[in-house]
């Protein structure tokens, strides 16, 4: 808000205004006359930078002091009236002249004596209606009550139309608002039916987890303890075999007899906890190596088996006899052979892939190329499968 200088204040301004030499006593004059009557310097400076007369500065400073509005002030800003005409213009709109008759008459462009004669006919009009107004009959008067009265009553009942209005729509929207909740309310019942039967079969997925879980740790701790046991018969089998210093031959048949016992005795045990009987397979051909005590081969004998499926174990127990002393065969072949790099890839390949004692030793001793060697892998891998 524009604020009103002090007394000091004041003062300092009017000696800047002074010491700018651009505006006369006069214009001065006004000037400190205003700021004292509380203008503002803002207000002050409205007529001075507009380029007025100290004569139209003195007819807006008595606008400004008469709190005229800014419709007028605009209105005799933008039609560049002389001092006289401002006069006359100021003076019929206190006195009830409306701002659209002043308007048209200053756009006429009429001398200030004109401007006053107009004005002056406008305000005679004016009083004129009044007087008339003030003796209209009095059934006139009452018919115009009346007419006030039901216009009220109007607006009354627009009003009540209106309140009426505003609850219907907010019970269309309650009601719209309940549908809407009902619809969620039967979603959600939805999917919350959704999560609970995802989640019975979850907990389903993990009982039968759980349950196969402990059955493979059952199962692995069957197999460590049977691969334990058959260690066990092979390391007692192995020394039964090559103990040299016996002092009988039939001790140690005996001995030979006690340790085979034991090993049908664990190879039945075994049987009747983990192998199912599964049908006889197809018979198979093979060459058996005989080696002498280097572990060359001077012999290949063919023998005509037929295997029957079983988890491994029954064919296992079946070459404990020699199982150790094979494998220390192959080491030796291969030691002694003249195999590429990529041939013991190949044999190690074969190995690992669960190859038998007398395939290995066919690739080592006919010196199979690595290419081939390792088609005929895959075969004798799919020929064991067969078997099995």
């Amino acid at each position: 808000m524009e604020q009103a200088l002090s007394k000091s204040e004041i003062g300092k301004h009017i000696d800047i205004l002074k010491s700018g030499k651009r505006y006369g006593e006069e214009i001065i004059a006004l000037i400190k006359d205003d700021l004292e009557y509380g203008f503002s310097k803002e207000q002050t400076e409205l007529y001075l930078k507009s380029g007025y007369n100290i004569g139209q500065m003195r007819v807006y400073s008595e606008c400004l002091r008469d709190g005229k509005s800014e419709e007028f002030l605009s209105l005799i800003e933008r039609t560049e009236l002389t001092a006289p005409q401002m006069q006359i213009a100021f003076e019929f709109y206190k006195k009830g002249v409306p701002i659209e008759t002043i308007e048209e008459v200053v756009a006429r462009k009429e001398t200030p004596i004109a401007m006053k004669t107009a004005f002056s006919k406008f305000l005679e009009q004016i009083q004129m209606v009044k007087q008339e107004t003030a003796t209209e009959p009095e059934y006139v008067q009452e018919l115009v009550k009346k007419m006030e009265e039901i216009v009220s009553k109007i607006c009354v009942q627009e009003q009540r139309y209106d309140a009426l209005n505003e609850k219907l729509t907010i019970f269309e929207s309650t009601k719209a608002d309940e549908q809407i909740r009902e619809n969620l309310v039967k979603e959600n019942a939805d999917k919350e039916q959704l999560l609970n039967d995802q989640q019975d079969k979850l907990n389903q997925a993990n009982s039968a987890i759980s349950r196969l879980r402990e059955q493979i740790e059952f199962k692995d701790k069957e197999m460590n303890r049977m691969s334990n046991r058959i260690e066990t018969l092979e390391d007692k089998l192995l020394h039964a075999t090559n103990v040299n210093t016996v002092t009988s031959s039939e001790p140690k048949k005996e001995e030979e007899q006690s340790v085979q016992g034991e090993i049908k005795k664990e190879g039945a045990a075994m049987t009747q906890q983990t192998i199912l009987k599964e049908p006889i397979g197809i018979p198979i051909f093979y060459q058996v190596p005989v080696v002498d005590m280097q572990g060359r081969v001077v012999q290949k004998v063919q023998v005509d088996r037929s295997e029957s499926k079983t988890n491994g174990v029954i064919a296992l127990l079946s070459k404990l006899c020699f199982k150790k002393k094979s494998r220390a065969d192959i080491v030796k072949l291969v030691a002694s052979g003249d195999l590429a790099p990529a041939q013991l890839i190949q044999i190690k390949s074969g190995i690992e892939k669960g190859l038998t004692e007398g395939q290995l030793v066919e690739l080592i001793n006919n010196n199979v190329a690595a290419e081939k060697m390792k088609e005929i892998i895959e075969i004798a891998v799919l020929e064991n499968s067969m078997a099995y």
